[in-house]
């Protein structure tokens, strides 16, 4: 089985985004010996504690590398970015910037500017996960500040969500990869760990969107692929762009952070 380590994914901590637990990706992580899982909830860390709680269970016999990070949404038009601190300085200034956000906004909301991370990129891995639709050369200029901001590193996502247009859109983000000079990461974009979770989290959509599963219409996800998936079938999805798959592993590595510090 090809290895791969998902960075991508969204618990019940994003409220009304997410529908899975924590512990749920921990297990799940756990039974398709995934080496390594990144939890990204919106604008905040909280998450990641009850993942990092859930590794102490002996029921999980295989431990993957738990990475802490956030999933960085703007209020000035820049695209989600998925920021995880390199170390424990690092993750200092994660939380310092998610403060900032939270204190400009009203309680239970986080409000960011990308020159707000910029303030705190030192340290920290960056990865731009780009809407299904979106302009080359605004993405070129995000990617431009981030690679001047001081960060450890900047990667652009890709993910294949079965929406009719996956290889050509691949094939366009791999020439903005290469026009931007950096690597291209594979992702999921996960929702949930299992695709039986597919209908609470569409009944989460209806909530959010205050509509009912009659009216939500094309506002659902097409599909139920946005689970935690092995290694062989994104090592499939990605036969096109292998080195996606692999620099998961390689992103992984550069990670020495961990909540035990």
């Amino acid at each position: 089985m090809s290895a791969y380590a998902e960075i991508g994914v969204t618990t019940n901590f994003s409220f009304l985004h997410g529908g899975s637990h924590p512990q749920d990706y921990v297990h799940q992580a756990s039974e398709l010996r995934m080496p390594a899982i990144g939890i990204a909830d919106r604008n905040t860390l909280a998450g990641v504690v009850r993942a990092y709680g859930e590794l102490a269970n002996p029921d999980v016999k295989h431990k993957p590398k738990l990475l802490i990070g956030a999933r960085l949404v703007f209020a000035d038009g820049t695209p989600d970015i998925l920021a995880y601190p390199r170390d424990r300085d690092a993750y200092g200034r994660l939380c310092r910037l998610l403060t900032r956000g939270k204190l400009a906004a009203e309680k239970g909301e986080c409000r960011l500017a990308l020159g707000d991370l910029m303030d705190f990129a030192d340290g920290q891995l960056l990865v731009l996960a780009l809407p299904h639709r979106f302009e080359t050369a605004a993405a070129l200029k995000v990617l431009a500040h981030l690679q001047d901001s001081g960060a450890e590193g900047v990667w652009l996502a890709a993910s294949l969500l079965y929406r009719g247009d996956e290889r050509r859109r691949l094939a366009r983000l791999q020439r903005l990869a290469t026009t931007a000079r950096v690597p291209l990461i594979a992702t999921n974009d996960v929702l949930y760990h299992h695709p039986a979770r597919r209908p609470l989290q569409d009944v989460l959509t209806c909530i959010r969107d205050k509509t009912t599963i009659h009216a939500v219409g094309r506002r659902l996800e097409a599909n139920a692929e946005r689970h935690l998936k092995p290694g062989g079938e994104m090592a499939r999805l990605f036969r096109d762009a292998p080195e996606a798959v692999a620099e998961t592993l390689r992103f992984a590595d550069r990670i020495v952070f961990s909540l035990k510090q």
